[in-house]
Formats: C-alpha cells, structure tokens, sequence
C-alpha cells in the first residue's frame, strides 16, 4: 500500500508541477518591416533552409544558440570553424537525449564541439511535466536512477534507451539565433525545417532568452553568456510573438476561434490530434468558415481525427494528404477579410507538443494579406495543397477506431 501511494504521489506531482523556467512563452509583440521578415520555402528539397542557417552562423560575432536535433553534420562543421576563426565567441548547442539509432545527434558530434570549448547543453527532459504518468512514475521510481541518456553511447539502444523512449520526451522546438555582427539579432525557425522563417528584431531575442534559460537549468556551465537584452516595440507592419509549449495552443485556438462566415482556415501538419484545436475547428465550421486540412498519411491518428472532421462538418472542410514524413513543419493560417494571422513551427498539433509536456515552438505573424510575406505563406500552403492526394490510402472510419482514438486521449496515451 505503502509503494502504490508513493507511486500515485509521483505521478500526480510530475503531472501539476510547475514549468521550468524558459518554456510555456508568449513573448511580447514586436513589429517588424518586410524586410525583417524571411519566408524560407524549401518544398524542393535544395537544402536552402540549412544554407540560411550555415550564413546566419558564419556571420554572428558575439553569439549562437542552436537547438536542433539531430544536429546537421555542415551545421556542426560551420560551428566548428566560427569558433576557431573568433575563439571568443560564445556558441550554446543544446543537444535532445534521443540516441543516434532513434535518429538523435551521434555522441561524437557532440563530443567534437565540446573539445572545441562549445558549450552543449543536454537537455534534461526530466524537468517537465510527465505524458504518460502512470508509465513514468514507475521509471522514475526504478530504471531512472541507473539511467542517463547521455552515458549511453553504445552504437545498438539497449533495454533501458527502450524503456526511456516509452516516457514520450522529446526537445522539439528546432531554433537557430545568433547575433548579426552589426547589433542585431536574426532567428531561423524552424531550422532545418522545408519551410522555415528568418526573423530579425526583437523576436529573435526573446528566442535567444528563452534557449538559454532552458540552457541554465540542463547545464550547470558557468560559461552561458547572458541572455540579450530585450528590445523596443519596432516599427513596421507586422506584428510577430514567438511562443513555445502550451502557448501555442493557446495562440491557435484562439485565432481559429475567431473565425467567421467567409473566413479561411488552412492546416498543414504532421499529425493532428489536440481536442481543442479540433473542438475550435468544429466550431468554427459551424460559423461559417472554409477549413483546409493537409495531413501525413501514416501518422495516427490522423485519418480518425480527418474521419470524425468530415462526418461532422463535411461542407465546409477538405482534407488531403501527403506521404509519410514530407511535412517537417506545421503550418497553420487563419484569413480573415484583408488580414492573414499565421503560426509557423516544428511541433504538430498533438497533445504532446501542445501540453506543456515537450519542448517545442513556434512564431506567430499577423499581416496584411497584400504583404509579400503573406503571399509567401499562402503560395507555400497552395503548393503542399496541390501535391496532396485527396484520400488517404486506408479509412479509419469505423466506430471503434474514433473510440480507440478518444480512449487513448482520456488515458493520457503520449502518441495521441
């Protein structure tokens, strides 16, 4: 009786705690000009979006925070060779525990940029809320002690990096900031990302803020460099606020919430599970609004969720699919009358992203929808729209899969 108390008593707290310093943002806004503002497209496959990251880390002077898993091998080289070309330069890479077999960063990278007086910070997921409670309150009570992620360099994951993944943590967020060389600050989000923003302004320095708090509770590196100081309002015609966690659920329940008669509300994610985006999504359909919906095909519960949109608001909704793992990114965008509100990010629209239980982030822009960013966006919508297939190779519309799906969701199943 003793054990299952201590057990229920960790779960509960690992799901109420409060948040580390550094997640669940919503920053400020900052106006931006055109100018400041970089819609990077790489729906091709020509890598542009990493040859944007490689000339934002060529150029900073003073400083670079990357969190980014995995790490890209030019990515480390060009960190590599702009330390050595300003060796007081201060670079922060902070590193997701995911083994190299799941697809994580390989150790030697790591170790590589250390040697080199990089400061790596691994990312100590155990700070945030727990997905799966009941799962983790029993690793945290047993395997957890004898377990770190980061001492584990064997080239096959053995039982205990099997037993971790089952805890569903995961650094998602995907960022690039750096300083300018010329007093200002640039971010790329998501990097690494096939359709990517470089920002400049205000909002980068609230990225840079945000990293290396995240940064200070996973290091106790004494030599983290200070985070930049805030800046001004700006001026301009675009407004952006970088957001992180739960705040972007927040962010896009709210937008879809104002949606109206003769509104459009264009969707293209990886997956597509969060209650509340759906609910709002639902609710907005009922007010009249026009709903795109671009999902991968292999991730569930997708088609469940795209089954349940349909039988519920066939008219006013479309749904088309891409193959499995085309999309890297999220893109969400609400049209309303002659003004686009857009949210750009590498975390998906599950509970896991949304929840305050993973790291993750995103940046939000509200513009005139005559902007070029704004054509931009709408043009890297259309295309992933056009490619899209409009069915998904097997249906999920049977009643014990939305079941299955909602059951999962109450149990607290990380994956839905």
């Amino acid at each position: 009786m003793l054990a299952v108390l201590i057990w229920a008593g960790v779960a509960v707290w690992n799901t109420i705690k409060p948040l580390p310093a550094g997640t669940r943002v919503t920053s400020l806004i900052a106006r931006l000009g055109e100018s400041q503002l970089e819609v990077i497209d790489d729906s091709a496959g020509a890598r542009i979006v990493l040859a944007r990251e490689l000339a934002v880390i060529d150029r900073a002077a003073q400083m670079i925070v990357l969190d980014q898993a995995p790490l890209a091998r030019e990515a480390g080289q060009h960190l590599l060779i702009r330390k050595r070309q300003r060796p007081t330069i201060k670079i922060v890479v902070l590193a997701d525990p995911l083994p190299e077999i799941y697809g994580g960063t390989p150790s030697h990278y790591l170790d590589s940029l250390e040697r080199a007086g990089i400061i790596v910070a691994r990312t100590r997921l155990g700070r945030l809320r727990d997905p799966l409670p009941w799962y983790s309150a029993l690793w945290r009570m047993s395997i957890g002690w004898w377990s770190d992620a980061y001492d584990e360099t064997a080239p096959q994951a053995g039982l205990r990096a099997a037993l971790r993944r089952s805890n569903f943590k995961a650094d998602r967020r995907q960022i690039l900031v750096a300083d300018d060389a010329a007093g200002g600050w640039v971010g790329v989000v998501p990097a690494g990302a096939g359709l990517a923003v470089a920002i400049s302004g205000g909002v980068a320095r609230d990225i840079a803020a945000s990293e290396l708090k995240i940064a200070g509770w996973s290091t106790g590196d004494d030599r983290l460099p200070a985070a930049p100081p805030p800046a001004s309002l700006g001026v301009g015609s675009i407004d952006a606020r970088f957001l992180t966690e739960g705040a972007i659920r927040g962010a896009l329940v709210d937008a879809i919430s104002t949606a109206v008669e003769g509104d459009e509300i264009r969707l293209a994610t990886p997956a597509l599970s969060d209650r509340s985006l759906v609910t709002a999504t639902l609710h907005a359909v009922a007010r009249g609004a026009h709903v795109r919906l671009l999902l991968d095909t292999d991730l569930l519960p997708n088609r469940t969720v795209a089954d349940e949109l349909l039988r519920e608001a066939a008219a006013g909704i479309e749904v088309r699919w891409v193959p499995a793992g085309a999309m890297s990114s999220s893109l969400a965008i609400v049209r309303h009358r002659q003004e686009l509100w857009v949210n750009l990010g590498a975390a998906d629209f599950t509970r896991l992203s949304l929840g305050d239980l993973n790291l993750s982030a995103a940046v939000d822009f509200r513009l005139q929808d005559r902007a070029a960013a704004a054509h931009e966006f709408m043009d890297a919508f259309e295309a992933r729209w056009s490619a899209g297939k409009k069915h998904a190779p097997q249906t999920a519309a049977d009643g014990w899969g939305y079941w299955r799906y909602r059951l999962l969701q109450a149990a607290a199943a990380a994956a839905y």
